[in-house]
């Protein structure tokens, strides 16, 4: 719904509430506000958010939404489209809506202050997100291929060892940079394919880990196709001489996790350095983790294994790493880790010879078009919305243990 039509659509009695009270969320006050509509309140499931505010805005708690009136008007704020929508239903409301085109307007307003965390890039970047989660088949359904992102593996190496990481560096006890050859070869595959790619998303671990990492980034640059590329890092390594300069160029932001002064202890230094230099980047704290960083089996039926895969906020972020793609960074982790067997029938091997351009192009948009559930989902925690949340970044002095799977 736009905005057109929800002035017309509205009444006097009718409340604006917002599900997601994140960046999108923001974004999605600030351009109703900016039309004249008020929102009346934010719902959020994290409950150290619930009874404080968003730019004035109170979060509500479950027990208030649910006490709301029915003829409510509800805008999704997060990419957890089709979990939401079954939620709110089995509440009893009825007006639930996306918010593409609600985001749109947030383009044309002046960025004031509350937004400062957001330059049009970055709005660009959620905008492109929350369009793909409303309706992968818009894109399925033709004959082109586009894809919002895909992770590229560059190092298993991390500065850092957080033992929830949900890429499991945590287990990594002789981490290894990726092979380059092997890399581009594949990666030359599957480029092949696309008609378009919004973001190549480079990491590890830490990508400035890797001492050859601007080999990777100016492959990377290479492609046409391709839109954008993001670079992962915690704030603990200042990128140096080659690795410094492949990213003064358009295409590159690098994105900041800033884990506070104890852990991210180069923050100020490597944004000052980016700033000086005129590369883009954004800085942000880590934000709410989910449980699923932890290696073991969990027992749960076929309708709870389909709840995990569907509602998971990742199921759609394919990972390169050694050659194969993968549906996750969390399958791609775990299997490279011997945690979860190698399923042939989950992933696409760029290794094998594949001449068939066209038939290439078919199984990647099957591949990315699966709702079966992944092997390594018995192996997960879960990343959909109303996962356990739990303090980031806690660390361990050595690498976990795990049961390797001999296969």
């Amino acid at each position: 719904m736009n905005i057109t039509s929800l002035k017309k659509k509205i009444n006097s009695n009718q409340k604006i509430i917002l599900f997601g009270a994140g960046r999108l969320g923001k974004l999605a006050l600030k351009a109703l506000q900016a039309n004249g509509l008020n929102v009346y309140a934010f719902y959020d499931s994290s409950e150290y958010k619930q009874g404080e505010e968003v730019c004035g805005v109170k979060i509500l708690n479950l027990n208030e939404l649910s006490a709301l009136e029915k003829t409510s008007i509800i805008f999704i704020t997060n990419n957890y489209i089709s979990y939401v929508q079954n939620f709110l239903k089995k509440l009893g409301f009825k007006s639930i809506y996306d918010c593409i085109n609600i985001f749109e307007e947030i383009k044309k307003i002046k960025i004031n202050q509350d937004l400062n965390e957001y330059d049009i890039n970055s709005i660009d970047r959620e905008i492109s997100f929350h369009k793909t989660a409303i309706d992968k088949s818009k894109i399925e359904n033709d004959e082109s291929l586009h894809l919002k992102c895909i992770d590229i593996v560059v190092t298993e190496k991390c500065s850092m060892k957080c033992k929830d990481c949900s890429n499991l560096m945590q287990y990594y006890e002789r981490p290894q940079n990726s092979d380059l050859d092997l890399m581009f070869k594949t990666l030359d595959k599957f480029m092949g394919c696309l008609d378009s790619l919004y973001e190549f998303r480079v990491l590890g671990g830490d990508p400035f880990m890797n001492k050859e990492l601007h080999k990777t980034i100016e492959k990377l640059k290479s492609y046409k196709n391709a839109q954008n590329i993001v670079v992962y890092t915690n704030a603990t390594i200042i990128p140096k001489n080659e690795n410094f300069e492949c990213l003064k160029n358009d295409k590159i932001t690098i994105e900041i996790t800033n884990y506070g002064k104890g852990l991210s202890r180069k923050h100020g230094e490597l944004v000052e350095l980016l700033s000086s230099n005129n590369i883009k980047y954004r800085s942000r704290p880590p934000g709410d983790w989910n449980a699923c960083g932890t290696l073991k089996f969990y027992e749960r039926t076929e309708e709870e294994l389909q709840r995990v895969f569907d509602n998971c906020c990742m199921s759609d972020v394919t990972t390169m790493m050694n050659g194969v793609l993968f549906r996750c960074p969390f399958a791609a982790n775990a299997t490279n880790l011997k945690a979860v067997p190698y399923m042939e029938d989950e992933v696409i091997n760029l290794n094998h010879n594949i001449t068939d351009k066209d038939s290439l192009k078919k199984s990647i948009k099957n591949f990315n078009k699966s709702k079966k559930p992944l092997t390594a989902c018995s192996y997960c925690g879960g990343r959909d919305y109303n996962s356990e949340i739990i303090k980031p970044a806690i660390q361990t002095k050595k690498p976990l243990g795990y049961i390797k799977i001999e296969k």
